[in-house]
This record gives structure tokens, sequence and C-alpha cells, in this order.
């Protein structure tokens, strides 16, 4: 199976960029080599298409994946919150299993993203689904399901707890691995009567960060680093671009915006080393946020703001000259103008904090009591309050918005116009009535 040549595959990601929903799915599918094309794009890329899709209307996909692809689909989406969730790890062994008990080559590619998985992880999957008799210790185990299964070499007997479309998939598990070696097998089962879970997940994750921060995604303290002032000199070394290839499903530079604008003056190389910039950038978002993979309209939302504070940055360094923001970029790193953009973030929270004392407690009425506390943050947040009509100031309609993150330098703008006004009311007399246009 040959990887597509360069053109061919930028062609691709161009097709799969510009596409929505399954007609994604069938760009691959029909293509030449489909299985060529799905092992050459980004594993979590190819993950969040199938999360698009749908897993049930996306198994071909994860039967073509590699095995180091579907290792990155567990470890994308089986742990919300750091935390081995098996329900949500089940479905996708299901999904690259299905059809391998009647297709050679399916069995094979199964058996290889099997093999591929830590053994970590497969004993946390069957530590809650299976009790372990051994009967040299327990002669006449007594069992508490019908499910059962007796071990090849007579001394362990497996009860089953899991039920349902579970118990399928972790029986065809067991299955699998007795089938593969059954001496193994026949280990890892005793394990399961000793290990503690908490080992184990805590030996699982520490691969699992290993493997997502290779793919871009930093550890929180990382991330959490991108959220600070710039410093005056660089402090260590700057983060590098992710092992991976460029990607297509996200849009990091849409086309029109003022990034894309000057990323279109650079040469292919630089253009690809930026992207892969800017995958760490809106990465580094997700982690501090805490964003679950799976939910991709948080995906979606994280990466437009990671993307609004490197143009906020841009912006300060190069105005609205293209071709000086195609030099800034060529020559500073995403990191750095990040953190120029969330700085100018930071001077609204300032400026807030400094209203907000002086008013020592006093309202001044939405939406700049509302503006305030969403500036106040520890990552500012804009209050779409502020473009409510003059006249519905100080009235419930001004404050029935939701804060969300700054996403362009005109959200900065009517922020900061609203926050002279309320630097102007703290400034005034107690007593003086808030301003309604």
């Amino acid at each position: 199976m040959a990887r597509p040549d360069a053109e061919a595959l930028a062609r691709a990601r161009a097709e799969l960029a510009s596409a929505r929903g399954k007609r994604r799915l069938d760009l691959v599918l029909d293509a030449p080599d489909p299985g060529a094309l799905v092992r050459a794009l980004p594993a979590d890329e190819l993950y969040f298409t199938i999360r698009d899709v749908g897993l049930a209307d996306a198994v071909e996909l994860v039967q073509l994946a590699s095995p180091a692809q579907f290792r990155t689909f567990l470890d994308l989406d089986a742990w919300p919150g750091g935390r081995l969730d098996p329900s949500r790890a089940l479905p996708w062994l299901r999904a690259a299993r299905a059809g391998a008990d009647r297709d050679d080559g399916q069995e094979r590619a199964w058996r290889r993203k099997l093999a591929a998985l830590d053994v970590e992880l497969l004993e946390l999957l069957l530590h809650g689904a299976l009790v372990v008799h051994d009967l040299d210790e327990e002669p006449d185990p007594e069992f508490t399901s019908d499910r059962v299964l007796r071990m090849p070499d007579g001394k362990l007997v497996v009860e089953f707890r899991a039920e349902g479309a579970s118990y399928l998939a972790v029986r065809g598990l067991v299955d699998d691995l007795l089938a593969e070696d059954p001496f193994r097998a026949s280990r890892l089962l005793t394990a399961l009567r000793y290990e503690l879970p908490s080992e184990l997940e805590e030996s699982a994750l520490r691969w699992r960060t290993g493997r997502l921060h290779d793919l871009g995604y930093p550890p929180l303290e990382e991330a959490l680093s991108w959220f600070a002032r710039p410093a005056a000199r660089p402090a260590g070394p700057l983060p590098g671009a992710p092992a991976r290839p460029p990607g297509f499903f996200l849009e990091l530079r849409p086309r029109g915006s003022r990034l894309a604008r000057a990323a279109d003056r650079l040469s292919a190389g630089e253009r690809e080393a930026l992207e892969l910039e800017l995958v760490t950038a809106a990465n580094a978002t997700l982690v501090a946020d805490g964003v679950d993979p799976g939910d991709l309209d948080g995906v979606r939302r994280a990466v437009e703001a990671a993307r609004a504070l490197v143009e906020l940055g841009l912006e300060a360094a190069a105005g609205d000259d293209d071709a000086r923001a195609a030099g800034t970029l060529a020559t500073t790193p995403v990191k750095a103008l990040f953190q120029q953009g969330f700085a100018r973030l930071l001077e609204l929270k300032w400026r807030a904090e400094k209203v907000r004392a002086a008013l020592a407690g006093r309202e001044l009425g939405p939406p700049l009591d509302e503006l305030l506390a969403a500036l106040a943050r520890r990552r500012p947040l804009y209050f779409p309050g502020v473009e409510a009509p003059r006249e519905d100031w100080g009235t419930p309609a001004a404050a029935a918005h939701q804060r969300r993150p700054f996403l362009s330098s005109a959200d900065l703008a009517r922020a900061a116009e609203a926050l002279r006004e309320a630097e102007a009311l703290a400034a005034a007399p107690p007593g003086a009535p808030p301003a309604r246009g």
C-alpha cells in the first residue's frame, strides 16, 4: 500500500478541508486507494472526522486506520477527565473487530491493532468487566453470572460481568487474546487478580500523555504557559512542531482572515511549518481549557479562540500590512504571537479589576457589570451584551448574553470602548446615575 505522493495528498487534504460530515467519508472511500489515504492523514483529525460522521457510519475508516492511528482514537476518546472510561473505549474495539471473523484481511488488521494497545489499557478494560477465579484457590467457585469461560490450562475460570454489547466486545477481546497466545492471555488474566486499577491507570495514562505530546497535545503545565505574558527574552526552548503531517479537519487559517492573507505570502515549506505550530496552539488551548476531544463543538470553539489570539498578536506586531505580517509569521514563533495576543486581553483585565475595586460593590447595570466580570476572569472573556442597542443598556435585554472568548480585534475594540465608559462611571461621585445612552 503506497503512500500518496505529495501533490495527490495535498489535493485530497484540500478537498477534505472544504467538505463536511459524511461528504468527507465519501471522499476518502472514493479515493483510488482509501487505505493509503487514511494512513497518510493525521490520526487526531481522522478521529475528529469519525466523530463528526458518527462511529456507526465510519466503521470502514476505523478498519482502514493503522494500529498507531487506532491507538490515538482511544487516547483521545476513552479518557474523559484523565480517567479511562471503558464504555467509550469498547465501541472502538467493536468497530475495529467488525468482520474479523469472516474475512482474513480484516482479522489480520484487527490483530495488528490489538497488538499495538498497551497491556495496561487491556487490563483496565478487562478489570471491571471480569471476575477471574483461580481453581487452585477456589475449587468450587460461586458464580453470579451464567456467562463463564474456562481457560485452556484448566486453572482459571473467567466470569463476565459485562452485559449486552459490552459483553460481546469483552468476550471477543478475551477470545482473541487466547487465540493469539493462550499462555500470555492466562498470565494477563491472572494479573487481574492482583493488579491495582489505580496503578494500571497511572501507567496507561503516562503512555497516553507521551503519545499525545508527540502529536502536538502538550501536558497541562506547558499548555498553561501559552496563557502568560510574553517574555522580554525567550526563556528556554520554544515548543517544537508536532510529529504529525498537516491536517484538514480544523480551519486553522480560514480564507480571507488576516492570518490566511499573510500565510499566502509564505513559501510552501513555511506554510506547512506555520500550520503545525498553529496545531500546537489549538491543542494547547484544548488542554488548558479541559475540552473533551469528543466534544466537537467545544473543539471548534477552542480552535477559534486560539486562532484569534494568534491574529491579535499578529495585528499588534504588524498592523494591517499583509507583507509585514508575512515577514512576522516567517520569523516569530506562533507561541510568541499567541502570548502577545493574550497580553492585549490582560491589559483589559487589569483595567477591569481597577474599575471593580473603585466601584466598591456599586453596580453599573448591564452590560457593564457583566463585561467587568467577564474581563476579570483568569483568562478574560468577551461579553456580547456590549453590542446591544444603547437604549437597551441597563435593561435585562443587555444582560441576556453568554460570555465567550475574544474572536477578533472588533471584539477587543468594543470591549475597550465599553470599559472606558465603565471607568468614567467608576470615577463619578457615588450616587451619580449610570449612563443609559
